[in-house]
């Protein structure tokens, strides 16, 4: 009668393995390569103990043979010697030579200086076009806002611009000015024809060169552009 314990069939199965590694751990030496059928009753040793050691055993080495992932499947080609890696990225980073003349290279190269140098040069007329665009949009709503203005000034003048109306053109008078609008013409200023339009003129000894002595319609410029001269009377010295 064979004791509970020493019962072979109540042993629970065991987890065997291959010995797959090509050099022997004991001698050193290279082992020959299995045939194919001595490989097969390997695998099928394997899959055995595979069975045997359960599902979750099973899943714990799929996951694990899932997450290994080889370099080369990921395209990655690993040098044996990564002591040059250093130097060709330095090298990465250094201004590509010259090529020499008359090659197809060189007239390549010719080629994308000259795109370049039209590129900025179509950058630069453009610029001026857009700043020239705005200038004169800025320009025209000033013209449409002259005969407005002038009449705030007489007003102002007159004075019937006061309270509430007062801000108002105030207000219109500081927006002119911070898009560089600039209104101008003052009594005692120097005439100066670029910038005057003289309605009249009188000889005067108290003065030694031409001078406004009258505003009638104050000028406005935009910069050095001059949207309407300023229209005023001129004293001019006596002989």
């Amino acid at each position: 009668m064979t004791a509970e314990g020493n019962d072979p069939s109540s042993e629970e199965p065991g987890f065997t393995f291959s010995d797959k590694r090509r050099i022997d751990p004991d001698t050193g030496e290279i082992r020959p390569e299995p045939d194919d059928q001595s490989a097969s009753a390997e695998a099928g040793e394997a899959a055995a103990a595979n069975d045997a050691a359960g599902a979750d055993g099973a899943d714990d080495v799929q996951d694990a043979e899932e997450n290994l992932a080889d370099a080369s499947d990921l395209g990655v080609d690993i040098p044996t010697d990564a002591s040059t890696l250093n130097d060709t990225e330095a090298a990465q980073g250094e201004e590509a030579p010259e090529p020499a003349p008359g090659t197809e290279a060189a007239a390549h190269l010719a080629d994308l200086k000259r795109i370049n140098a039209e590129y900025a040069a179509y950058r630069m007329r453009a610029d001026r076009e857009r700043e020239r665009a705005a200038t004169g949009g800025t320009i025209k709503a000033v013209e449409a806002l002259i005969p407005v203005l002038d009449e705030v000034r007489l007003a102002q003048e007159n004075g019937d611009v006061t309270g509430p109306f007062e801000t108002h053109v105030n207000k219109l008078i500081d927006s002119l000015n911070k898009v560089g609008v600039e209104q101008y013409g003052q009594v005692g200023d120097e005439f100066d024809p670029r910038l005057h339009e003289a309605l009249m003129q009188q000889p005067s000894d108290e003065v030694e060169t031409p001078t406004v002595f009258l505003v009638m319609q104050p000028g406005y410029r935009l910069g050095d552009r001059v949207i309407r001269a300023a229209r005023v009377g001129v004293q001019q010295p006596e002989d």
